[in-house]
């Protein structure tokens, strides 16, 4: 019984090779690791290489007693680096996916080594806000089509990340130049990945009522195991058992459910 415990948190929780680490924690807290999952010092020396790095995966069982896999993670990780050396600065980001992650990484190394009013969010990493210096990095280092689209925003200490990362999202800016459309039609082409694959949209997608899409088997998979909500704006929401066929070339229409009071 231990060992498919085991097996299941590696199958859940392993980081992929392209990875970086402050990403990944931000997906294995969304996937449940501080929920769900308590192991035991023993427990946690059995997971091998779950981070894909020496140092934070000898971490996990250092601490005795039992602790979710989230806090094994956080203080592992805080033991083994600094801010610095975690967050690779991005002098530029060229698609609405590199520009949600960028984000993510900043508010990541904020929550876990800032001394800021989100060192209190590490239980529910989207209360999170955009900090000036998190404001600044993502402004300087955007693309021309979403810089002007961040001018929209007027910034305030609290912006949440949540709600900065959907507006990139989902923004698209209607051209009125040659060169804007020139821009536009360059982040189309490698600007529609599903963000729980990051793989290429293609005619297997389904759409969700608030408007994200994914593939179809990505987003029932999300869904069924790992939540509820959608990856990207966190609306509620759940498939309707008769998914269409593969071959469908229109997106499918899931069905939300109300917010909860959070």
């Amino acid at each position: 019984e231990s060992q498919r415990k085991l097996q299941s948190v590696r199958e859940r929780f392993r980081r992929r090779a392209d990875q970086s680490l402050l990403l990944w924690l931000y997906e294995c807290w969304f996937a449940g690791a501080h929920v769900d999952v308590w192991l035991d010092s023993s427990e946690a020396q059995q997971l091998g290489g779950l981070s894909q790095d020496v140092a934070v995966d000898r971490g996990l069982g250092r601490r005795t007693g039992r602790h979710s896999l989230w806090m094994r993670l956080v203080r592992s990780v805080r033991a083994a680096y600094t801010a610095e050396e975690l967050l690779l600065r991005r002098d530029s980001w060229s698609t609405r996916l590199e520009g949600v992650q960028y984000l993510t990484e900043l508010s990541m190394a904020d929550i876990l080594f800032g001394n800021t009013q989100n060192s209190r969010c590490l239980d529910d990493l989207d209360r999170a806000c955009c900090t000036w210096d998190m404001w600044q990095a993502l402004r300087r280092s955007a693309p021309p089509l979403y810089a002007k689209a961040l001018a929209l925003i007027a910034w305030d200490r609290n912006l949440k990340v949540l709600k900065l990362k959907a507006f990139i999202w989902d923004y698209r800016l209607k051209p009125s130049s040659y060169e804007e459309t020139q821009l536009r039609e360059q982040a189309a082409c490698g600007d529609d990945p599903c963000t729980i694959c990051h793989e290429e949209l293609g005619r297997t997608s389904c759409e969700l009522e608030c408007g994200h899409e994914f593939h179809r088997e990505c987003i029932r998979t999300w869904l069924l195991q790992h939540s509820s909500t959608c990856p990207i704006c966190r609306d509620h929401a759940v498939l309707p058992a008769d998914i269409p066929a593969r071959n469908n070339s229109q997106p499918h229409k899931g069905r939300p459910c109300k917010r909860s009071g959070i």
